[in-house]
Formats: structure tokens, C-alpha cells, sequence
């Protein structure tokens, strides 16, 4: 019997519910163990519902992510937006690139292998954010455990687990989607491994230090370093570590193994794509001084998206749960000030910069929902002491990790994100009609066509869709020629009709000619 999406989504929902409420049920019994992995179930089933909410590729930035990604199944080595760019025109902006280096190709590649394994669907583009995802559970959890206590690290697991901003970079909904995802699991586990170095002195910590700062490196850019800045802090800020030369031989041999990740590629598409990487580099570079394509805002604008990355109760629990994890840190002043001061640089850095997106900071909420989950950690020890019976203290204990998921998750906002009513109803009736529209093409249309005349930028759906090249212009007098000339194309005119052609298109006879309507939302 066949099971439909819909019902797929239901039991999953339903089953990852169960688990949650498993996980608080064992918790506040202090079986922390099966608490935790229920938990990480819970995570997987409720991301994995994330993953299969849209059936088609969402517009910020899913798409293009989705689309080079399948390019490079092909080759690895380069990434492509335009695979086959059949015409001469300015392949200027990042969103009609040839050679794509609008982003570190690390997420790519995890998509690509996705494919590889599953198909080249959108639910496949989506499954490495869901495992990454996941896998922050026992991260978040054995981190706060490390620097404070059992509970903390719980709470801290809770709260990333019930983020409404990380189900929606995992669904692609929310812009900059999987890339942000993959970048905030690398650093967040960058930072995880150097407090397991730290709480245990390993030397193999120094390699995973490094490994993982350099795949955070390799996915977006050089905050990726952030882990590098908290640790300088705790050498530099303790005076026994300012003068031990281990203390920066340590730092030194994992920053040489971050450099041994990132720099191969570097030095690869600076020898076989220089242009483009000047020009990718320069757009990097020009995020911190210019506002790039309207994304200003003044230099507290993270500081007002807040309640978007963290809940409606963050602005009165950051400021002060920070305050705490400084506090109830059971290691030396300097990892507090180091783990303190790690959300504070991050939010320094992108409150300078000129280009504001609102995903960017939430990167480093490892110490922030620490922080949070140390003030509901003080909470739930002062409801102790009151001496309340032991199973009133329970039920309250669950009814708060119960409404703090109802404020996190706001399932409210998911339901209107993704629901087929009202505007996001419009945009998602748009992208599924396109999808059909696409579909349609690759099976009707010869092997050897190529559309035109596509709206907005419905053109990078056309090409992950069909496999054919798309652009949303009438092809030129000169364009047309110049594919007549190569020869064995197919032109396929889209969203016209015959009469309203050019007469260079309208009097070839092996021009097709289609009426579809295919929409655009951006």
C-alpha cells in the first residue's frame, strides 16, 4: 500500500512528539542517558518532517544550492551554475554564474553525496542538514555538561532541538538554508572539541579542533576561525598559560590542520578559475563594507532579529543567561571569559558589517542557548529548594520544557510558512505549478533543447528540473544565429505565444513555441 506525503508527515510528527515527550519524562527522572536519546530521536523525526514540508526548491537560496550541487555529481572539482552554457551573453551576476563560487563547496559536496545515495530530489538536498541537525544533540548536550553540569547540557540540547530558525534552514524555507546549517554544525563542533581538549588535555582533540574549523571554513567563510578566538582568550587572559609555549604550540598545530583543509581549494580555483575567484573573493570581502543587494539595516539590527534566532522569551533570558554560564562554569576564569566572549565577537563582527542577513549570527548559538539553558538550569534548583513534593516538582519541571518548545518552535509561524493559504500559499501553488510545468519538459521536449524566455529566476528550477539550459530572455537575433550555427539545439520558446515572437523565432519551423505559464515569486 502506497503511503502518502501527508500521512508520511503526520506519523512522523506524531512519533517525534512521542519521543520528546519521552525525553522530558526521563529527564526529570534523571535518566539523563535515555533522555538524550530520545531526544536525538526526537530531532531526527521532527527534522526529517522539516525536510518533506515543500515539494519543490525554495527561492532563497535552496535553489541554486540544490542545482550546483547536482552539477558537480559530474565533477567534483568544478562547481557550475550554468553546466552547459550554450550562448555568449554577460554571465555577470552571482545568479548566472558559470563557474559558482558564490559559496565554499564543503555543504555542496554533502549534497552531492546525498544524491549520489538517494536521488536528486529536494527531500535529498535536505537530508545532510537533517543528519547534521540531529547530530547537535549530543554536541550542545555534552558541551554544557563539560562546563557546567548534566541538566545545562540537557536544556542546551533542548533548546537548539526546538529552534524554529534551524527547522526552517532545514525545510530550505529560511534563506541561506543548508549552507547555514552545515556552518553552524562545523563550528559549533569546532568548539565542542576544543572543550573536550581542554576538560581532558587529549592530543587527538587538537585534530578534530582543526578539521572541523577548517569544513566550517570550507562551507561558508572565515568565521569559521571563531573557535581560534575564545582560545587565544583563554591563553592570553590566564597568566600560568601566557608564558607556557605549549599552550600556543597546541593552538598552532590545530590551526596548521584548519589550513590544510581550506587552502587545497583555495589554490585550486585560483590556478583553474582566477577570474572567478577574484570576483567571488572581492563579493566576500565586500559583505563587510558595502550593503550587498539591499540587506542593510543599522548596527543593532541583530540585536532586534534576536527573538527571531532564539524565542520570544531571548531578550530577557540571553543577557542574563550569560550572565549565569559565566557564573556556574566549573572551570577557570578563563573559559568563562573565552566562552562568554565568543557570542559577543560574533555579534561584534556582523553588527559592523554593513551587509545584514538575519540568519548570520545564529552560527555561534552554541554558548547563547548555553547561557539560556543556565538560567532555566537556576530556575528549576531554586523550585528545588522550595522542598515541593517530588511529583509536583516533576510536572512542573515538564510543563516548563513544554511551554518552552511551544515558544521555540512556534508552530503557529511554520504552519503559516508552509501552509497552502493566503500569500505562502500563492508562492508555494507558484512552485509546484512551475515543478509540474518542468517536469513536463523533460519528458516531452528532445534531449537537445534549450528554454527561453523564463520569468524571474524560474530559469535555475528549469535547469535542476530538466537538465536543460535555461535563461529568462528572448534569445537576441545574434543568439539565435549563433545556436543555429553550433547546431544540434533545440529552442524552445516559453511563456509566449506565437503571434507575439520574433519573426526570426516565429518563421523557424523547428522553434517551439509554448504558452505554459510559468510564474515567478521573486
Amino acid at each position: 500500500m502506497d503511503i502518502r506525503i501527508d500521512d508520511l508527515r503526520i506519523f512522523l510528527l506524531i512519533v517525534g512528539l512521542s519521543f520528546l515527550l519521552g525525553s522530558i519524562v526521563f529527564f526529570v527522572n534523571k535518566k539523563i542517558t535515555i533522555a538524550i536519546s530520545l531526544l536525538f530521536f526526537f530531532a531526527l523525526f521532527l527534522f526529517i518532517f522539516a525536510a518533506l514540508l515543500d515539494p519543490f526548491l525554495n527561492i532563497w537560496d535552496e535553489r541554486f544550492h540544490a542545482l550546483v550541487a547536482k552539477n558537480l555529481l559530474q565533477h567534483p572539482l568544478k562547481p557550475t551554475l550554468y553546466d552547459n552554457p550554450v550562448i555568449t551573453m554577460v554571465y555577470a551576476p552571482w545568479d548566472r554564474y558559470v563557474i559558482w563560487l558564490h559559496k565554499q563547496p564543503f555543504f555542496l559536496w554533502q549534497i552531492a553525496i546525498s544524491y549520489k545515495i538517494f536521488g536528486i530530489t529536494e527531500f535529498a538536498a535536505r537530508i545532510p542538514s537533517v543528519i547534521l541537525s540531529s547530530l547537535l544533540v549530543p554536541i550542545y548536550y555534552r558541551s554544557g555538561k563539560i562546563l557546567v553540569n548534566r541538566n545545562t547540557g540537557y536544556y542546551t540540547a533542548f533548546f537548539i532541538t526546538t529552534s524554529f530558525l534551524l527547522f526552517e534552514l532545514i525545510s530550505g524555507y529560511q534563506g541561506v538554508d543548508h549552507n547555514d546549517v552545515a556552518f553552524l554544525f562545523y563550528v559549533s563542533a569546532s568548539i565542542w572539541a576544543w572543550l573536550e581538549f581542554i576538560n581532558s588535555g587529549k592530543k587527538s582533540w587538537l585534530v578534530l579542533i582543526g578539521l572541523f574549523s577548517g569544513f566550517a571554513i570550507l562551507t561558508k567563510w572565515l568565521v569559521g576561525f571563531v573557535v581560534y578566538s575564545g582560545w587565544a582568550l583563554f591563553i592570553i587572559t590566564d597568566k600560568k598559560n601566557r608564558s607556557d609555549k605549549t599552550a600556543y604550540f597546541n593552538l598552532a598545530v590545530s590551526l596548521m590542520i584548519t589550513c590544510f583543509v581550506v587552502l587545497p581549494w583555495q589554490l585550486w580555483i585560483l590556478k583553474q578559475y582566477p577570474t572567478e575567484a577574484a570576483i567571488a573573493y572581492k563579493y566576500n570581502t565586500d559583505h563587510f563594507f558595502k550593503v550587498i543587494e539591499g540587506h542593510e539595516g543599522p548596527w543593532w539590527d541583530y540585536l532586534s532579529d534576536l527573538v527571531y534566532l532564539y524565542g520570544y522569551l531571548s531578550l530577557i533570558m540571553i543577557p542574563t543567561g550569560l550572565i549565569l554560564l559565566f557564573r556556574k562554569i566549573r572551570m577557570g576564569t578563563n573559559v568563562k571569559i573565552a566562552m562568554v566572549a565568543l557570542p559577543l565577537i560574533v555579534y561584534l563582527f556582523f553588527s559592523i558589517a554593513k551587509t545584514k542577513i538575519t540568519s548570520f549570527p545564529f552560527v555561534i548559538s552554541l554558548p547563547v542557548f548555553m547561557g539560556m539553558a543556565c538560567l532555566i538550569d537556576f530556575m528549576t534548583e531554586k523550585a528545588l529548594k522550595l522542598k515541593l513534593h517530588p511529583l509536583l516538582y516533576k510536572m512542573g519541571v515538564l510543563i516548563l520544557l513544554l511551554l518552552v518548545f511551544e515558544f521555540n518552535i512556534r508552530f503557529g509561524e511554520i504552519i503559516r510558512n508552509h501552509s497552502s493559504e493566503g500569500s505562502h500559499g500563492r508562492y508555494a501553488s507558484i512552485l509546484i505549478n512551475n515543478k509540474k510545468i518542468f517536469l513536463k519538459y523533460k519528458s516531452l521536449l528532445p534531449s537537445n533543447s534549450v528554454i527561453f524566455n523564463l520569468k524571474g529566476r524560474s530559469y535555475i528550477d528549469c535547469m535542476f528540473y530538466t537538465g536543460f539550459p535555461a535563461y529568462n530572455f528572448l534569445p537576441s537575433k545574434e543568439q539565435y544565429q549563433e545556436l543555429k550555427n553550433k547546431g544540434g539545439y533545440t529552442i524552445v520558446v516559453v511563456n509566449i505565444s506565437k503571434n507575439d515572437c520574433p519573426d526570426y523565432l516565429k518563421d523557424d519551423t523547428s522553434v517551439i513555441i509554448l504558452n505554459d505559464t510559468v510564474s515567478t515569486f521573486d
